[in-house]
Formats: C-alpha cells, structure tokens, sequence
C-alpha cells in the first residue's frame, strides 16, 4: 500500500519525524515524496536512513516542484514547447540519478520504486513532441529500474477554471503507447498513475476517475491508482473542486471532517474493478488532514482510516464506509 505521507505528515520536523514512525503497523510498504531540490541527493538518502524503515520503498513526484516552478515560469516543464524551459524540468529530475544511487547502495537493494511524471506546461505553451522527447531521456537514465509512471492531473476544459490544467489523458496515453512501440523492453518500466481526485475534478464527477482508469487499463498502461478525495460544495479544505486531496468519507469518527467526499468505499471499489486486468504497481491513498493544525494522533488516525477503507475493498471484504 502506498501512503502521500508528505501531503499529511505536520509540517514541523519533530512532528513529521513522530508521524512517520506511527505509521509503522499500518500495512505501508511504499511512501510518496516529493521531487528533491537539485544538490540535495545526499542530504534525502541521510533522511531516508533516519526515519523510514528499510522495507518501506519510496515513490518520488516531481508535482510540488512543478507547480511551484509554474507559478513564475508559466511555460516550464517536460512538455514546454521552449527548449530552456524543458530543459530546467529535466536538469530538476537529474537529481533522481544520484538519488536513486544512493538509496541502493544504503539499503542493498533497489529502493526507488517509481518516479511521478507530469505533462506540464500543457497545452498552448507545450507540445506533445517535446513531452516524449523529454520522456525518452529520462528513460534512458539509470534509476536503479524506477518506473516511470505519467500521473495525469486534471486537463484543460473549456469554460472551467483548472487545478492544474495538462494534457488530457488520451494525449499522455498515446504518447507513452508510441515510446513503447518504439523503445524495446520500455513497457516494463513505463505508464500511467491515476489519481482519483485530479480525475474527478476534470470531470465535476465521480465518474471520471473510472472512466480514466478504464481508459488507462485497456491501453495496457494503468499501473498505480492512488486515491484522493473531491467534493462538489464547500468543505474544510476550501471552495468546491480545489485539488486539496480530501480525506474519503466514512463512519470513522477519523474522516467526521471529510464527510462531503466525493470518494467513499463504493467509488473505490467501483473504481478498482475498472482497473481489472492492468499490472499494478502501486495503489494508496493521498490525503489531508482538517483542521490544519490537527496534531499527529489525528492525522495518523485519518491515514489509518483511509488506509484500512482501501485494504478492505482489496480484499473484498466488509468495508467501513458507506
């Protein structure tokens, strides 16, 4: 199972560091990190040593870099038709080399099980030329045999302001569909990693997320499905619509704050037989505690929460929930 602890862990150092070791126990194999800032390979390794447990495999998303790049280079990233602009986005992902280095040489063993690519800028300032180009250089990098998996965030819709605003999902699909004609042996390492919120929010519903992971899973491409909830009213976490990785709702006094979910047992479980067929690397949960300042007991309780909804459908047992 794999846990976005850095979108739920405090923000403190003591607490992320007691957090982190609470989540022992709860069937966690893998933990989503964010992308490291370029020159900082050594400084991650040494906090990966200090507080996660050696059996625990990390995913890496390059997302909070992007978006931050974003907001003052509007035309960065791996699919940025300017040549500078690209060309930042991949000397941002280098550092991944000497990461993925490092966390096999500490732990013996390949530890970087996959790395979250986006289709940024999207249209209008990128081009889908150059996200493939940027997806065959990265492919060629030795990262320790890391999937490289295209997460698809919410695409541009006409008359809809965006959360982020990429590549729609047939257009990443077709992309990774041609590389993998091309390249032999890129199939194995290549694909697509679906969040249900980002889907959801696309689509104002909660059919957009099955109907993605169907897509997904048909082309032969789904290999991680990672559940975040939406909600279409105001909630704790903001307006309708805010990509804000909302807990699912449930009977768990955990989720009481999350109850105007979108996602429940019912959408995971509808969510996952959608995904029948496709070789899974990875599915998790993505979520977000409220209030913001809720300490670490109440976090740890929402990840445990989540995290039990999903194992239970998996295992297509009772589920607590709806």
């Amino acid at each position: 199972m794999l846990l976005g602890a850095y979108a739920l862990a405090p923000g403190d150092p003591a607490g992320e560091a007691t957090f982190l070791a609470g989540l022992d126990g709860l069937g966690v194999q893998a933990l989503e990190m964010p992308l490291p800032a370029p020159g900082t390979a050594a400084e991650t390794a040494r906090w990966v040593r200090a507080h996660l447990p050696e059996h625990v495999d990390l995913v890496v998303t390059a997302v909070p870099q992007t978006m931050q790049r974003l907001a003052s280079d509007p035309g960065y990233g791996l699919s940025s038709a300017d040549l500078v602009q690209r060309r930042a986005a991949l000397d941002d992902l280098a550092v991944l080399r000497d990461l993925a280095r490092r966390l096999a040489d500490d732990a013996g063993r390949p530890r970087l099980a996959a790395v979250e690519l986006h289709s940024a800028p999207g249209p209008g300032l990128g081009t889908l030329t150059a996200f493939r180009e940027s997806l065959d250089e990265v492919l060629a990098w030795d990262l320790g045999g890391a999937h490289l998996l295209v997460e698809h965030c919410d695409a541009l819709v006409e008359g809809q302001p965006p959360a982020k605003g990429f590549w729609p999902l047939r257009e990443e699909i077709a992309v990774l569909q041609a590389i993998v004609d091309d390249v032999p042996g890129s199939g194995s390492r290549l694909g697509v990693s679906l969040n249900w919120g980002r889907s959801a929010i696309e689509g104002r519903s909660a059919r957009t997320p099955v109907e993605h992971v169907r897509a997904a899973a048909e082309a032969g491409l789904l290999r991680a499905v990672v559940f975040s909830g939406a909600a279409a009213s105001d909630t704790p976490w903001g307006p309708a619509w805010g990509d804000q990785h909302i807990a699912p709702r449930g009977s768990d006094p955990a989720l009481e704050a999350s109850a105007g979910s979108l996602l429940g047992a019912a959408e995971i479980l509808e969510t996952l037989q959608a995904a029948r067929g496709a070789t899974l690397e990875a599915v998790g949960i993505k979520v977000t505690a409220r209030p913001e300042d809720a300490d670490v007991e109440e976090r740890l309780a929402v990840a445990r929460a989540s995290l039990r909804m999903v194992s239970e459908v998996l295992r297509g047992g009772s589920v607590h929930g709806d």
